[in-house]
């Protein structure tokens, strides 16, 4: 996030959801993970069930942030890996596939093998296949610790007020159609991160820069419009009027 951005002084770029999703995670990444980014996956919810995602993040220590890496299978670039280091337990690694305005960016399949075929390029299918089966283009800690997660989640940002149902069941159908026991899928939107930034402002203390940046971060996502509802305003106090002319004299 810059400075510029916050003024508008970036509008041919303001719709960008790669810059949007640096904006978000970029924040997140140079923030202690209990300060956002848990708070954040806490907030997902399970295409599969809509139910908030399960209570995993315990014991969190850091969070390694892999911006579009590639995958070795599918061939895809989702926008940020995401590693998370556990004191005790297993690493967890989540995939985020980021939308601002645009829908999936789906694959046209009909030229490649029919090995290739199996999810009809469906973007986000391809992806969770990729992120379950360990096809991402990593180094050697970080495939090491994508080895190692015992949790695993592929999370769709994206604008909608309400889990975006239409797309979600369609890559969700694919992949259940080769594994019923599909269940990692899982959706929020980026006015959870306002959220998580509204909050964490109002009930945590903070250094100075930490402060710094979930203000900025805040303060851009309500530019953008990206804001929960935040309830309806007292209405201003009306002033009684002194003559009515609708009124007869009596």
């Amino acid at each position: 996030m810059t400075i510029a951005e916050l003024h508008g002084k970036l509008p041919t770029l303001e719709a960008k959801e790669d810059l949007l999703t640096s904006d978000v995670f970029s924040t997140f990444r140079y923030l202690p993970v209990n300060r956002a980014l848990i708070p954040f996956l806490r907030k997902a919810i399970n295409t599969r069930s809509g139910q908030p995602i399960s209570n995993v993040f315990t014991d969190c220590l850091t969070a390694d942030y892999v911006f579009w890496p590639k995958t070795t299978r599918y061939k895809r670039e989702p926008d940020v890996l995401i590693l998370i280091t556990r004191k005790t337990k297993a690493p967890i690694a989540t995939i985020i596939e980021a939308k601002f305005y645009s829908g999936r960016s789906d694959a046209n399949r009909t030229q490649s093998k029919q090995e290739f075929k199996a999810y009809d390029g469906d973007q986000l299918a391809e992806q969770y296949v990729d992120l379950m089966k360990n096809e991402m283009d990593l180094n050697k800690q970080q495939k090491q610790m994508l080895h190692e997660s015992d949790h695993r989640f592929l999370l769709f940002v994206t604008a909608h007020d309400a889990l975006p149902r239409k797309i979600t069941d369609d890559s969700l159908n694919k992949l259940l159609k080769h594994d019923p026991n599909t269940h990692s899928l899982y959706w929020i939107n980026w006015q959870a991160a306002f959220d998580v930034a509204k909050e964490t402002l109002e009930t945590q203390i903070l250094d100075d820069g930490q402060r710094f940046l979930l203000e900025d971060l805040r303060d851009l996502l309500q530019r953008k419009g990206l804001t929960s509802f935040q309830g309806f305003h007292s209405p201003a106090k009306l002033i009684q009027p002194k003559h009515y002319f609708w009124r007869g004299t009596q």
